[in-house]
């Protein structure tokens, strides 16, 4: 496990993680030359398997829903090998990452050795959750396997400002990448919390992504918290029209959620993507992961900036 050194020796980037705008041109050759190959690129699409969906995120519980993440695998592998599209899949952390950075106080730095222990614990048990979430994917039959944002991630002030993407790049047709909520190291920080959602939405400004699908536990982004407010309404789309007034209207989490909840997906993707399609839907229901991938009617929130 990557040891955490404190403040006055600030953690170094891996020299694996080369310089961003190297990597990119490699990505974006990579591409050139499959087009110029005269081969139809397969299109790209990133899922996220939502916190709430893969764990009991909403009893505060550090417990994992095996059966639904096997669920899920098996719609994502029939809808793989029925389209024949290029797959990333991210997770969240559920409380095995917001309720440690919570109880540590670890979301705004990591300095003394209480927190130290809580990156440690942080870091183990997001790499727990991702071994089960990989070993359910791959008994569904989805060739999958893990990447670990720690080993490839740093950031500075929270924002991401390096990250590896050969092992992506080079598994791309072959297998499918599962990254995850996790903590990070930090330039500024020492560490800090990289979400799903930020992994995503940097994913997405990096390769060619044709969709991006965002799995939670409620049909889409609603004015209020659909289990509590009778009243609340989905909003079918949003775009740079109406996102003014959405953010105003849409709450954070009601769990423990560090990362702002729904308000928090929306800003990321805002800030990433490009002409790019994101679509929020309910991964509970049975069945919505494959319509969503295989692009059947479903409902939920379409995002388009």
């Amino acid at each position: 496990m990557q040891k955490l050194t404190l403040k006055k020796q600030q953690l170094k980037p891996s020299k694996k993680i080369g310089a961003e705008n190297k990597k990119n041109y490699k990505i974006k050759l990579f591409f050139a030359k499959f087009f110029e190959s005269g081969k139809n690129m397969p299109d790209l699409y990133i899922i996220k398997l939502g916190g709430s969906v893969i764990t009991k995120k909403e009893e505060n519980k550090f417990e994992t829903r095996n059966k639904k993440i096997r669920e899920i695998g098996l719609e994502i592998a029939r809808a793989i090998r029925e389209k024949g599209f290029n797959l990333i899949v991210v997770h969240g952390a559920g409380p095995f990452g917001h309720t440690n950075v919570t109880e540590f106080d670890i979301n705004n730095g990591v300095y003394s050795k209480r927190q130290q222990k809580g990156y440690t614990k942080t870091v183990a048990d997001c790499r727990h959750l991702n071994s089960v979430v990989v070993s359910e994917l791959k008994s569904a039959g989805v060739n999958a396997f893990g990447l670990d944002p720690n080993k490839v991630v740093v950031q500075s002030g929270k924002k991401i400002v390096e990250f590896d993407l050969s092992e992506i790049k080079s598994a791309l047709g072959k297998k499918v990448a599962v990254l995850y909520g996790q903590m990070v190291p930090d330039k500024k920080l020492n560490a800090s919390v990289v979400s799903g959602d930020a992994i995503i939405a940097h994913l997405a400004k990096k390769f060619d992504v044709k969709k991006v699908f965002l799995g939670t536990d409620v049909a889409g982004i609603y004015t209020g918290d659909p289990k509590i407010d009778e009243n609340a309404e989905r909003i079918p789309l949003i775009d740079e029209k109406n996102l003014d007034l959405v953010l105003e209207r849409v709450g954070e989490a009601s769990t423990v959620d560090v990362t702002q909840g729904m308000k928090g997906k929306i800003i990321k993707l805002k800030e990433q993507l490009s002409k790019q399609e994101a679509f929020i839907f309910d991964m509970n229901k049975k069945e919505n992961t494959y319509k969503a991938l295989v692009g059947e009617k479903l409902e939920g929130t379409r995002i388009w900036f």
